[in-house]
């Protein structure tokens, strides 16, 4: 079972970085792109601001799933030095962290939503017609993606509270 959930983590994390790479190289060309039919050439293209928008949105979609599994999203945390007792901490990291897994759901379910009203809809983009939904997506993979990686924080966080180890979650091979 560990093995397995190895797997999915390094799958995950892969997947998620190869979405940010392809998104960013796409995002900058088309850019620059644009920049130069616009000022070099003074042809500007139709639409290649929309393309930009929607390959945006997977870019930071990821980015911010990818900041929930590395835990180095943004976050205000006086507790640490409020708290001296470790598994006080950790008890309270779980109640938070809880919180923040019920939240995620919350929004991971508002995401299947829109997706579902814009499918129904039949939604799409004002200049090239391109259905909205491919942009859209990127918020529903991203939801349940941070939903699945507090979710395993919360476990780290109650396991540490109740004096267990912290989880051995694979590392990237730029943490060795």
């Amino acid at each position: 079972m560990k093995r397995l959930f190895d797997m999915l983590w390094v799958f995950l994390r892969k997947a998620e970085n190869a979405i940010m790479v392809v998104s960013t190289i796409i995002l900058v060309t088309l850019v620059l792109t644009q920049v130069a039919l616009r000022y070099i050439f003074k042809l500007p293209l139709m639409g290649v601001e929309e393309l930009a928008t929607m390959t945006g949105f997977w870019m930071y979609m990821m980015g911010a799933a990818s900041g929930s599994r590395e835990r180095n999203h943004i976050k205000a945390d006086l507790l640490h030095s409020l708290i001296k007792n470790r598994r006080v901490y950790s008890a309270v990291q779980t109640f938070v962290s809880l919180a923040t897994v019920i939240l995620a759901c919350v929004m991971t379910h508002w995401c299947w939503n829109y997706i579902a009203w814009s499918l129904k809809s039949k939604e799409l983009s004002p200049a090239l017609m391109i259905p909205m939904y491919y942009a859209q997506m990127s918020l529903l993979v991203s939801a349940a993606l941070m939903a699945f990686y507090f979710f395993i924080e919360f476990v780290d966080h109650a396991r540490q509270a109740f004096g267990k180890p912290s989880l051995a979650l694979p590392k990237a091979p730029y943490d060795e």
